[in-house]
């Protein structure tokens, strides 16, 4: 061999051993400091927003108001336990003359109503613009959409010149699941015959027990204008607040996955 050979020889002994050392030291380092795991895909990336189908807001007397809309969460699968949404308030100028922060909850497909009141100003009101801000999206099972039925029945409204009352309207709620519930909001729209929104008005029952009736009335001081023909009743849950479902005669559910 060669002196050559020779070299080449122990140059190539030397990669192997270097290779096989340095193989070794970043299997060892990977060992004590693994590569972090790659993000876990969002799931609500990809949601439709809540669309806005109608706003309004109803001049109760002077600068006094109520303010209704109706929400479409169009995904089937996801809800929210805490939608939150702004209203601003424009005068007379167009200008901003005020704003204010809410939030309200929605199941997964629904469409319904917000109301907020009562909203009292220093002027009066021309317009206002209501802005979804941020949804805490969360999937619901399917029984947390229908286990819940909460049925409104018997609801009428009459005027009426006592007591300082112009109207009330009343009614009875079934809660038709098997879930004593904490708390169940009622919300109360009057409309005239051509469908137009005459007034609003809010309720909540408290402690309402499985399979039982309850009644609900909501009052009007001020009077409006134009002849009831409908009244719809919106009677709802919080399904995704566990604390609100009090106990259950089933199986016990679990109605959301987190994300």
């Amino acid at each position: 061999m060669t002196d050559a050979q020779r070299l080449t020889k122990q140059i190539l002994i030397a990669l192997i051993f270097f290779l096989i050392l340095g193989g070794l030291g970043f299997w060892l380092f990977r060992t004590v400091n693994p590569p972090p795991p790659p993000p876990t895909p969002n799931p609500t990336a990809n949601l439709a927003p809540i669309s806005i189908a109608l706003t309004k807001l109803l001049n109760v007397q002077n600068n006094d108001y109520d303010f209704v809309a109706k929400v479409v969460n169009p995904n089937t699968d996801y809800g929210s336990a805490e939608a939150e949404y702004e209203l601003k308030f424009y005068g007379a100028a167009n200008t901003i003359i005020s704003s204010k922060i809410g939030n309200f909850y929605i199941l997964p497909g629904q469409t319904k109503y917000i109301i907020d009141t009562p909203l009292k100003f220093s002027e009066p009101i021309s317009r206002v613009e209501l802005i979804v801000k941020s949804v805490d999206w969360q999937k619901l099972d399917p029984i947390g959409v229908s286990g819940v039925p909460l049925i409104a029945r018997n609801v009428n409204y009459q005027e009426t010149r006592q007591n300082n009352l112009f109207g009330r309207a009343e009614g009875l709620i079934l809660n038709n699941s098997d879930f004593d519930l904490g708390r169940v909001d009622a919300l109360v729209l009057l409309f005239d015959s051509g469908d137009n929104l005459l007034a609003v008005n809010r309720t909540e029952i408290r402690t309402f027990l499985a399979k039982t009736t309850r009644g609900f009335e909501v009052s009007w001081f001020s009077p409006f204008i134009g002849r009831v023909a409908r009244v719809e009743v919106e009677a709802s849950t919080n399904v995704f607040e566990n604390s609100n479902f009090l106990r259950q005669y089933q199986q016990p559910e679990r109605f959301q996955q987190f994300y």
